[in-house]
C-alpha cells in the first residue's frame, strides 16, 4: 500500500518537485520519505497543494486519525 507521503511525491513527480512547491531541500523530503510521514504541522500544507488528493489522514495517521472517524 502506498503511504501518504509516497502519494505526494509521485503526485508532485519527484521529491524535488514536492521539496520545490514546499520551499523545503529534496533531503527534507527524503526524511519525511523514509519515516513514511509528513510532520503534523506540514500535512495540511501538502494537503491543499494537491486539492485533497492526498489527505492529511493518510499523510500522518498517527496525528490524524483514521478518516472516518473524523
Amino acid at each position: 500500500m502506498e503511504t501518504g507521503i509516497a502519494k505526494a511525491i509521485r503526485l508532485a513527480g519527484s521529491q524535488t518537485a514536492l521539496g520545490d512547491l514546499l520551499n523545503l531541500t529534496p533531503q527534507a523530503i527524503q526524511k519525511w520519505a523514509a519515516h513514511g510521514v509528513v510532520p503534523g504541522d506540514r500535512c495540511r500544507e501538502v494537503e491543499a497543494l494537491f486539492d485533497g488528493q492526498v489527505t492529511r489522514y493518510e499523510l500522518n495517521p498517527a496525528v490524524f486519525g483514521d478518516p472516518s472517524e473524523a
